[in-house]
């Protein structure tokens, strides 16, 4: 395999497996009728979301969905991709409950949905604040986490994927194609805020950064990648990475499934980032995963009242 087909970004996860991390991003496709699922399991260590939805569209049999098309981004001279971060806020060092939950408890991504009614709304919504969709999931995520998983509200970081696929070649869809930055964000903050740091964020290229810090595989090999993960795994703490997968078209009946079946994805989490999420758009149809981390020691019970309150601070009813 050449230098520019190698999934540098994926040997972050291969290392992280080999210190037991689970690195499973799950694809769910669930019947509204029936509740029932069909579900299938990737590892991250080779692909990211928007690749995995491939996948996951043909172990299914469906119709290979288009790749939600974005606006052509110029990389930046390699001299800006160093700038200073744009946040300024340090997060508070997490405070979680005491769940005491053992770790055999089923671990399902737990699922909500809205209709496309309710979709429309919430981008309504967004639009007449003048900030993103993201930024009103971001904070509704985080006040939904204040509420029911740490001992008080306190500033979280948070990580903040980026698609890279329209700014860098791309060898091949189907592998790790995403870069990211952190942001700090409290239970206070107004979307209007948290769309502000977002946009300062992309503006100071700070994602381009930890891409090219990312691909360091291609000098240090595994080997090397292994020895930094190591040590990255006692490092700060996170809330979580914040995963939206953007707006798709699916023909469900290519794959013998119901017109309105609902399509959701969720992450694996860390012992550091221990709070997965996903968030993806279907046929109009937002669905919303969450799935927290063992090490939390956060069962079912509490885990579905952390989504519910997520559907709450959105103000919408699933």
């Amino acid at each position: 395999m050449s230098a520019a087909a190698t999934d540098y970004i994926g040997m972050w996860y291969r290392a992280r497996a080999r210190l037991g991390v689970d690195d499973r991003i799950e694809f769910i496709f669930i019947d509204p009728a029936s509740g029932q699922r069909r579900t299938v399991a990737l590892r991250h260590r080779d692909y990211d979301g928007v690749a995995g939805i491939l996948v996951a569209a043909r172990e299914v049999g469906m119709r290979m969905p288009m790749v939600p098309s974005g606006k052509r981004r110029k990389a930046p001279p390699f001299w800006q991709r160093w700038q200073s971060p744009a946040e300024s806020r340090e997060p508070a060092e997490l405070q979680w409950r005491r769940f005491g939950v053992a770790d055999g408890e089923n671990n399902a991504p737990l699922v909500k949905w809205l209709n496309p009614q309710q979709t429309r709304a919430l981008y309504q919504r967004a639009h007449q604040q003048k900030v993103s969709v993201n930024s009103l999931l971001l904070l509704a995520l985080h006040r939904a986490v204040s509420d029911t998983l740490l001992v008080k509200g306190q500033p979280g970081s948070w990580c903040f994927p980026v698609n890279m696929r329209n700014a860098v070649t791309v060898p091949r869809q189907e592998m790790n194609l995403s870069s990211a930055f952190y942001l700090t964000v409290d239970e206070n903050d107004t979307p209007s805020r948290i769309d502000r740091t977002i946009r300062q964020n992309l503006k100071a290229n700070v994602h381009w950064r930890y891409w090219h810090l990312a691909r360091i595989g291609r000098w240090i090999g595994q080997r090397g990648v292994n020895w930094v993960c190591s040590r990255l795994l006692n490092g700060p703490q996170h809330c979580g990475s914040f995963s939206s997968l953007g707006e798709w078209q699916m023909d469900f009946m290519s794959a013998g499934m119901a017109p309105d079946t609902v399509f959701a994805c969720c992450g694996p989490g860390s012992p550091n980032h221990p709070v997965a999420n996903g968030v993806t758009v279907v046929n109009g149809c937002m669905s919303l995963a969450l799935k927290l981390h063992p090490s939390l020691g956060a069962g079912h019970a509490q885990a579905e009242q952390c989504l519910q309150r997520w559907i709450n601070w959105l103000g919408a009813d699933a």
